[in-house]
Parts: C-alpha cells; structure tokens; sequence
C-alpha cells in the first residue's frame, strides 16, 4: 500500500495474515523507552518481521542488529496474527507525522486491531525511587481497568509518532490507550521497561517472562548501593582527616 503523493507506503514482506490484533507501538521520543520495550517483546516471543514503512520523511538510515540489515520503521508479528508490534529506531520528521500515520492506519485497518498501545518515557534524571506505570485511556477503558491497580496518569502530554497514533485512533474511533513511566536518562534503566511489561501483562495476560528484566535491575541496583556505600566511606574517611585533631586541618 502506498501513497503516491506523499511516497509514503507499506511494503510487506511475506503474506500477512494478522487476527484482530493487539498493536504496540515503541518510537523514538524525548527517552528509548518505547523501542526499549518493543524489543524486548521482540525478542521473548521471537516475533518475526513481516512488513517495513517507507516515506521520505525518515531518515534514510540502515539499522544493523544481529547481523541483519534493517530498516528503521518495521512491523513485526507473531505466529498466530494475535499480536502485531510496530518500531521505529529514528525520528519521524513532524512535517511528515499525518501522513505516515494515515497511510499506517489505514494499512492495518482491514486487520480489525483490538487496541492500540502506545509506549512513551518521562525523562528524569535519576533513577525514581517509586516505579509504576501510568495508564492514558479513555473513560470507559479507565473504568473497565480500575481493578486492575495501574496507576491512572493525572494528564500528560504525548507527541511524535506515539502521539499521531493516538490522535489518529480517536479521530477514526479506534480503540486505543498509552503505557507511560518515569525514565532515567543518566544510566540504563530496565526498571522502567519492567514496569512497562508489567502493565502489559496485566492488561493483555501477554505472559512476558520479565526474569531477564529482574536479573537486570537487581544488578542495577546493586551497583549503584555500591557506589552509594563506596562513597559513604570515602566521605567518612575524609571527614576524619579534616576533624579537630587532624594536622591537615
């Protein structure tokens, strides 16, 4: 499918064969959080890519991972059609967002998809102390997940290619929510991303293995009560150096 003024288009792969799926979107925004994520859910349920996005308003890059060259805009599947995973590593010229949206939705509307998810990062500069994941939804979605214990999001605020989804999918009545946390952006944060799987599984009963995930962060923070403890005793000794008896002083 393309769209020939605007030479923006859908070129598949293989024969694409989805079933009223649920689609999670991961784009490049103010954080990595959303292709973080993305390839995450990638890589534990081996989804395999079946078609890429074209358009000249995303730079013409190749992405090399895993010994394949890529493009930058991909959509990926897994076997039963169930479930369908939208990525793209770069960003997406705001002068070229409609239009790559339109031409996105349309291409996955005769696949009747279930909801929409959009993934989205608040960056922050240091690790949050409290994580969770904050849900943007509809009235009716809100009150049909209220039992579920995600955290409503106050207000918020979503741009770029995650935001023309959303904006896209209320405008043609398309069910559609976004999952959003708080992101370090001084160190690697797989918290955030546990956090985000979390909330996919207790809304979708995707079954995501976070073992890795949890392997990761507890190391993280391991480090960094480390390097906390490291720099308590450092500060101690200095301190001993500096006192009323020291001939430093």
């Amino acid at each position: 499918m393309e769209n020939n003024q605007t030479k923006v288009g859908v070129i598949c792969n293989e024969d694409i064969h989805f079933n009223n799926p649920i689609v999670i979107g991961g784009f490049i925004g103010q954080t990595t959080l959303g292709v973080t994520t993305t390839s995450y859910i990638i890589e534990q349920f081996g989804l395999h890519e079946v078609a890429k996005l074209k358009s000249h308003q995303i730079a013409p890059v190749t992405v090399f991972v895993g010994g394949k060259m890529r493009s930058p805009f991909r959509i990926y599947s897994n076997d039963k059609g169930t479930l369908m995973v939208i990525q793209c590593e770069v960003p997406v010229d705001i002068e070229g967002l409609y239009e790559i949206t339109e031409t996105l939705m349309e291409w996955i509307k005769p696949f009747n998809p279930k909801e929409f998810v959009i993934i989205d990062g608040v960056p922050v500069e240091d690790l949050p102390e409290e994580r969770q994941a904050y849900l943007v939804a509809g009235l009716d979605r809100i009150e049909s997940l209220k039992s579920s214990g995600i955290t409503i999001a106050e207000a918020a605020l979503i741009g770029g290619m995650g935001g023309a989804i959303l904006n896209e999918s209320i405008l043609t009545g398309q069910n559609a929510i976004a999952l959003l946390t708080n992101v370090s952006v001084a160190i690697p944060d797989h918290d955030a991303v546990l956090s985000v799987i979390k909330a996919l599984n207790i809304i979708y009963k995707l079954g995501i293995k976070t073992t890795v995930l949890e392997e990761s962060v507890k190391k993280i923070h391991e480090e960094i009560s480390k390097v906390a403890s490291e720099y308590k005793t450092a500060t101690a000794d200095q301190d001993s150096l500096t006192g009323p008896d020291s001939i430093y002083r």
